[in-house]
């Protein structure tokens, strides 16, 4: 028999966490018509047995799937082959849902005529927690049609995200979605496909996923962003690609400048990856190397990218550039320029 929703949780070595994780989907009311795809993707802690005491408990209802290694793309992948839930949502083995909020969604999910749900998260920090809300200028409740969307810079590039997607799993099956595997920040293109697929969407006001943020060595920290930049350039440029492929087929502007705002804020974030976060020169000539192929291959892309005119300063000549630009925001002249520019902009408009 088919579930009402399809949780699919990336597990790798983590035993310290997935507890927590599980644990928090058990009180929930709509247990029963929920199916928790955990996928080991190669773990070499005690993961597996951890999880395989509460597929014991919980038949039908939380599964194990043990696969090789591949990364979070190739867990959402097998996730999806096995999903018989009619909506899919996508959670990390650090995180966990609020039981409460989660059975609220199952309501909505249960009644909505919706191809996706967006709806608020909760980004928790060792010290404090934030909510984040989605649905600004739009009416919770209400189906959206894509075309529909508001398309101002700040939707555009914080209306989508992975803790705040649940979506009709055949919407994802229909466009054909396959992650790319052994890479980190796949999530990114997991985004991409969620706004490739939906065509109606609804805002609601549960807040369901709680997103671990602050804790050392996970990749959206400085350090982690460091060891795996590899793999923030090799999303992008895979993102360049989906987005010359399918911006030809989509007749929707809306659904295109969706599409495109999410390669254009990553290319940009990566010149602040290599000239504000990361502070070692030795991965400079993947960042120089990823420049020099997007202008080869894709210049009709790269002259819609918005850069700031330090980014476009640096793109001219980033072998010099970048490590000058790095060692030039250490500077006081740098911060002077900055404190002046932001006195600048809270000055009204006469």
């Amino acid at each position: 028999m088919s579930k009402l929703l399809t949780i699919s949780i990336a597990a790798y070595n983590v035993e310290k966490t997935i507890e927590k994780c599980l644990d928090s989907f058990l009180p929930c009311k709509y247990l029963n018509d929920l199916e928790i795809f955990v996928i080991n993707d190669g773990s070499k802690d005690c993961t597996a047995e951890i999880v395989s005491r509460y597929e014991k408990h919980y038949p039908g209802i939380i599964k194990l799937v043990n696969k090789e290694n591949g990364g979070h793309g190739s867990t959402i992948n097998k996730s999806l082959s096995l999903a018989t839930g009619k909506f899919y949502k996508v959670i990390d083995g650090d995180d966990w849902v609020d039981s409460v909020e989660l059975d609220k969604l199952c309501v909505c999910l249960e009644s909505t005529d919706a191809e996706l749900v967006i709806n608020d998260y909760m980004e928790v920090y060792p010290d404090h927690k934030r909510r984040i809300s989605l649905r600004n200028g739009y009416v919770t409740g209400k189906i959206y049609a894509f075309g529909d969307l508001l398309v101002d810079a700040v939707h555009l590039r914080d209306m989508f995200a992975m803790h705040s997607c649940t979506i009709l799993t055949q919407r994802l099956r229909d466009v054909h979605m396959i992650i790319t595997e052994h890479c980190f920040y796949a999530d990114t293109e997991y985004v991409y496909f969620v706004e490739l697929a939906a065509r109606t969407i609804l805002f609601d006001d549960t807040c369901a996923y709680q997103y671990r943020l602050g804790q050392a060595g996970q990749s959206v920290s400085p350090e982690g962003i460091y060891k795996h930049i590899e793999d923030l350039i090799k999303i992008e440029y895979s993102l360049i690609q989906m987005y010359h492929r399918d911006s030809v087929q989509i007749s929707s502007s809306v659904r295109k400048k969706y599409l495109f705002a999410i390669v254009d804020t990553r290319y940009s974030m990566l010149f602040g990856c290599f000239t504000r976060i990361i502070q070692k020169p030795d991965k400079d000539r993947l960042f120089i190397e990823f420049l020099s192929k997007v202008k080869a291959n894709y210049p009709d892309i790269l002259s819609q990218i918005h850069l700031s005119r330090a980014d476009r300063y640096v793109a001219e000549f980033p072998k010099d550039r970048v490590p000058w630009m790095r060692h030039f925001r250490k500077t006081k002249t740098f911060k002077v320029l900055r404190a002046v520019k932001h006195l600048i902009k809270q000055v009204p408009n006469q």
